[in-house]
């Protein structure tokens, strides 16, 4: 039976062995300006725009902090 001792010392000596989960490595195209980067706003419906054209049309869909996806409707959080 291992002891209160060795048990930490197992555990912490794990704690550096674990393998941490990543994200997939994913591309988005905004649906605006047609360029592919590594970060748009997107919406479930397919929907997909960057911050540099969100910004610039933020007048048609934004509302303080959601925004409205111009495709299906939904309200989305920023």
């Amino acid at each position: 039976m291992e002891t209160r001792e060795q048990n930490s010392k197992t555990t912490a000596d794990n704690r550096g062995k674990r393998r941490v989960a990543r994200r997939k490595q994913r591309s988005f195209r905004c649906h605006a300006c047609k360029r592919e980067l590594p970060f748009c706003w997107n919406c479930p419906c397919g929907f997909q725009i960057c911050d540099e054209c969100m910004k610039e049309n933020a007048w048609g869909l934004t509302n303080g902090p959601t925004w409205v996806c111009p495709d299906c409707g939904r309200v989305r959080m920023f």
